[in-house]
């Protein structure tokens, strides 16, 4: 995993939505953000998130909150009040993309990526 900071913020002047999520995912795949699309952009950003991760050897599954989950997301609300990804591993926030570095006050939902046959 690389650190990677999201680049626009909820409110940003030009109305595009945050990038948590595209941080979130490059900061996994150890990808530059540019390289990474800003999915939520889409109406299908769930199919396009998918459809990235798996490219890269990941398939991004849906868990419970309290599930253990080794390697993914997990997403909530942030102190700001909007919904955030931010990157989990081994039980725990390992990284936020916002520049707070304040994590989720609650975590609603984890990503597990989940490795397919033959990744790195």
């Amino acid at each position: 995993m690389q650190q990677v900071s999201q680049t626009i913020l909820h409110g940003d002047p030009s109305g595009r939505p945050g990038n948590c999520l595209q941080a979130a995912v490059a900061s996994l795949l150890e990808l530059p953000l540019d390289e990474v699309p800003h999915f939520v952009e889409y109406d299908d950003w769930q199919e396009r998130l998918a459809e990235f991760c798996t490219a890269y050897g990941y398939r991004p599954v849906m868990r419970p909150p309290g599930t253990d989950v080794a390697y993914g997301m997990a997403w909530g609300p942030s102190e700001r009040g909007v919904r955030h990804a931010v990157v989990w591993a081994d039980g725990a926030m390992v990284w936020d993309p916002h520049p707070s570095r304040a994590g989720l006050e609650l975590v609603t939902e984890l990503i597990a990526f989940e490795e397919l046959g033959g990744a790195r």
